[in-house]
């Protein structure tokens, strides 16, 4: 059985990039084929220890309810966060506005209304020019 850098990787935990590097400096014997690198896989173990299997659980429907608790608590834990980040942002937002408002009330106290008149002579360069043509 061989196997390619992929599997490899897979098998080892190692990255396809740390095998192939091990292939170049011979640590490992591998052959190249159109497809791409082929590894034996005792060569591999020789150098890169296998990953652990998992033990299969003795109850399924233990395991499975546990793994459900688990997720509903987590799922629970993830709501809370949840909320008290929207509270956080809603309290920042009427910050925010109460800001805004104060800043609004104090420009209307420094502006004059908006049907006031303005300047009715004109700008000061106005001023200049209509002199400038009177006087030309």
């Amino acid at each position: 059985m061989t196997y390619n850098l992929s599997t490899a990787a897979m098998a080892t935990g190692a990255s396809k990039s740390t095998i192939l590097r091990a292939i170049k400096a011979g640590r490992i014997t591998a052959t190249k084929d159109d497809v791409g690198w082929q590894i034996e896989v005792a060569e591999l173990h020789r150098v890169f220890k296998p990953l652990p299997i998992a033990d299969a659980p003795t109850d399924p429907a233990v395991t499975h309810r546990a793994t459900q608790d688990e997720l509903v608590l987590l799922l629970r834990n993830q709501i809370e966060d949840m909320r008290q980040e929207r509270d956080r942002w809603h309290h920042s937002a009427d910050q925010w506005r109460a800001a805004f408002e104060a800043s609004e009330a104090r420009l209307t106290r420094l502006l004059p209304p908006p049907d006031a008149p303005r300047n009715p002579g004109g700008t000061r360069w106005q001023r200049a020019w209509r002199w400038m043509q009177k006087t030309a």
